[in-house]
């Protein structure tokens, strides 16, 4: 048998118990007695048993191991035997009712083993499970063993005492010494655990928030009011020697039913164990129920009247009557699930304040950062899902429940809903999460935009700082260049041509001609720049080596055998030329160049004068071919790929 049903099933034995002891109570006593209401705790007992039981269906139904539920369900029917054996005790052994003398002591001692201590044991426990169904802390289970213990040790008491012991009042037991500190020690560790229980929902509730926060709070609300009805008690008993009055007992009953009352609110309005399913299709049951049997017997009567059968209008007239209210029952059924929406979930019952609540917070314009949030927010609050995650781009196919966010452009996220276990998505919760995800889709769309925008600015501005940087270096290297050139014409050309003057003024033209020929080879070489003519036509191996030859520095510059005669791509053999020239004029180390496994043309700089370099121009010359130098500065690495058709040299 399901949890569900037998959860049920308590519930109808403890309301069918309160019936019964309600009658017993009345054929004892009036009803409305001070010892009715003050003693036997009619009604409240009554109601917070019967109310617990029910409470603990509710539970069960949808969580069906949930510890509290099966709890509740046990205070409410072990209450509910207590009350009621306890009133035909009093109706036997007091008023002379029927059923024998041992009968009713035998009711007597049952009451008192399933009465108060067991109800106060039992709600120690839900204090200290509420809301998850687990412990604080590992060590507040002793709390829960005391509770326990404590009852064990006042059933001990009651073992000892025996059914006979019960006064023919039936109000207590009579004890002798042993039984009597059994009894007296059970009660005080249960006071003491009950206590120490709200106590810690107490601490509980100072370390929640959110939604967890308002269900503690009602529960802790209700539990502080159990606390202080027990205080109550032992007081009053203490100061009355051990006597039971009104004044003593009525907090502790009306405690109880507010507790009840309290563990309600906290499932029905703060969703503490998300039950709305259950009350709002029992509600729809009850409403359709009770408008198809008016409309029944409305239709029935008034056929018989019409056809003058009295009350008895036949066969024909009933089956009538029933197609009747069968055919019109449908138009009004959307209403009845709506009126029973509104009565389980309250304002929730109207969703579409989900979607409205939604465009007034898109409308605020979040950041772009909390727009998943803001949207996984409002459709958990349509539908009350246990959890909503909210992605950019499709979901797994894997997903229970997705809604897409999409637009024209195409598929932008989706909604992936986690629901409680047995509650699916309603259609009409599917219209709203689907409304829900095409305002999302705007959001999302005018976000993605935005983030474009500022990453499509961003990268104009790097550009622009990059080509403000390259001007500037293009126009220093160009200067420079013109430096250069005119220090190169001072330092090999002019002295040459000065001299060509002298010896023409001299009129001694001996050698004039190799001066004049030595100048125009200088200056052929600054015109070409770095581009001799040996580069372009026999590759790089060649032209290093050539204006090694000419500047003097043979043993500088080291070339590979592999490099030598191997042509590569035209830029790629410039910016090598360019490095190596560079370095041999401006510092006194060498230049070592070869291919390395990984097929990169590599030029190593060997005690080279980092300071002297212009690193700034090699590596513009460098990155402009794809290549790379080393952060230390010692290694410039160039990519290798041999143009098509060429070969050695």
């Amino acid at each position: 048998m399901r949890p569900g049903v037998v959860a049920a099933t308590i519930t109808g034995v403890a309301v069918a118990l309160a019936v019964a002891d309600t009658v017993l109570v009345a054929a004892a006593y009036q009803l409305f007695s001070a010892r009715a209401v003050g003693i036997q705790g009619w009604p409240l007992v009554y109601i917070a048993a019967a109310g617990s039981a029910a409470l603990g269906a509710v539970i069960l139904g949808t969580h069906p191991r949930h510890p509290i539920g099966w709890l509740l369900s046990l205070v409410g029917v072990t209450a509910s035997v207590s009350m009621a054996t306890e009133s035909y005790a009093v109706w036997v052994l007091r008023y002379d009712g029927p059923g024998g003398t041992d009968l009713g002591h035998l009711s007597g001692w049952v009451a008192a083993l399933l009465g108060g201590p067991l109800a106060l044991a039992g709600l120690t426990v839900v204090f200290l499970l509420v809301p998850d169904g687990r412990y604080l802390s590992p060590r507040w289970r002793w709390v829960a063993l005391g509770a326990v213990g404590g009852y064990l040790v006042f059933a001990l008491g009651l073992a000892v005492v025996g059914p006979g012991a019960v006064r023919r009042d039936g109000e207590s037991v009579r004890a002798g010494p042993v039984a009597e500190a059994l009894l007296s020690l059970g009660i005080l560790v249960i006071v003491l655990a009950v206590i120490a229980g709200a106590v810690g929902l107490a601490l509980r509730l100072r370390r929640s928030r959110g939604a967890v926060r308002q269900q503690v709070r009602m529960v802790a609300v209700g539990a502080a009011t159990v606390g202080f009805a027990l205080v109550v008690l032992v007081v009053g008993e203490t100061v009355q020697d051990g006597e039971q009055t009104w004044w003593t007992s009525v907090p502790l009953y009306a405690s109880y039913a507010f507790l009840v009352v309290c563990l309600g609110v906290a499932v029905l309005r703060y969703r503490l164990y998300d039950v709305e399913v259950i009350v709002s299709r029992a509600a729809a049951l009850a409403i359709a129920t009770g408008l198809v049997a008016i409309g029944y017997v409305a239709v029935v009567v008034t056929f018989a009247r019409v056809l003058g059968e009295g009350t008895h209008a036949g066969f024909w007239p009933s089956l009538l009557a029933f197609v009747i209210v069968a055919l019109a029952f449908q138009p009004v059924r959307r209403s009845v699930v709506r009126v029973a929406d509104r009565l389980a979930y309250g304002e929730r019952a109207a969703p579409y304040d989900a979607l409205a609540d939604l465009s007034r917070r898109i409308g605020r314009g979040p950041e772009a950062e909390q727009l998943l949030p803001t949207i996984a927010a409002a459709a958990r609050d349509a539908v009350r899902a246990e959890q909503v995650e909210v992605r950019l781009g499709d979901a797994d196919p894997g997903e229970e429940v997705v809604v897409p966010i999409a637009d024209e452009a195409g598929v932008l996220g989706s909604i992936v809903l986690t629901m409680p276990p047995g509650r699916g998505v309603r259609p009409h919760e599917r219209r709203l999460l689907t409304d829900i995800a095409e305002q999302s889709a705007l959001a999302l769309r005018n976000a993605h935009l935005q983030l474009e925008l500022a990453a499509r600015v961003a990268e104009l501005d790097a550009r622009t700082r990059e080509l403000a940087a390259s001007r500037r270096r293009v126009i220093d290297a160009a200067d420079t260049e013109r430096r250069r050139i005119e220090a190169e014409i001072g330092r090999r050309i002019l002295p040459a041509m000065r001299r060509v003057r002298k010896q023409v003024a001299a009129q001694r033209p001996d050698g004039c001609v190799d001066l004049v020929t030595e100048a125009l080879a200088s200056l052929r070489d600054l015109t070409r720049g770095i581009y001799p003519a040996t580069l372009a036509r026999i590759g790089l191996g060649p032209a290093l080596k050539a204006h090694a030859a000419r500047a003097e520095r043979v043993d500088s510059v080291r070339i590979a055998p592999e490099v030598a005669g191997t042509r590569f791509a035209a830029p790629v053999e410039t910016a090598a030329y360019f490095c190596c020239v560079e370095v041999l004029r401006q510092s006194q180390g060498s230049v070592e160049v070869s291919l390395d496994g990984s097929g990169e043309l590599v030029i190593g700089l060997d005690g080279v004068d980092l300071d002297a370099l212009n690193r700034r121009a090699i590596l513009d010359r460098v990155e402009a071919c794809g290549g790379s130098l080393s952060p230390d500065s010692r290694q410039v690495r160039l990519p290798a790929a041999t143009p098509a058709g060429a070969g050695p040299g």
